[in-house]
């Protein structure tokens, strides 16, 4: 069974999306101009965590979730 996605890959959500100005998000990221990886999954850049900006960013709260790191962590499930 395929899970289906809580936050939807969709460019208002892209361009709402706080993950390029996250501390955490590195050179790699933006190379690969990866974003929104609550709705995309994690990255396969290595990464330092520096910090997150998961709990203000405005698609984590449109969607009501909770939490964290969803570089590392994975797509948020239900």
């Amino acid at each position: 069974m395929v899970e289906e996605k809580i936050v939807q890959d969709t460019e208002e959500n892209a361009e709402m999306c706080l993950c390029p100005g996250c501390p955490t998000h590195n050179e790699c990221m933006k190379d690969n101009n990866e974003r929104l990886f609550c709705s995309r999954g994690k990255t396969n850049c290595d990464l330092e965590k520096r910090g997150c900006l998961c709990g203000t960013c405005p698609v984590e709260r449109n969607y009501g979730l909770t939490d964290f790191y969803y570089c590392t962590e994975g797509a948020a499930k239900k």
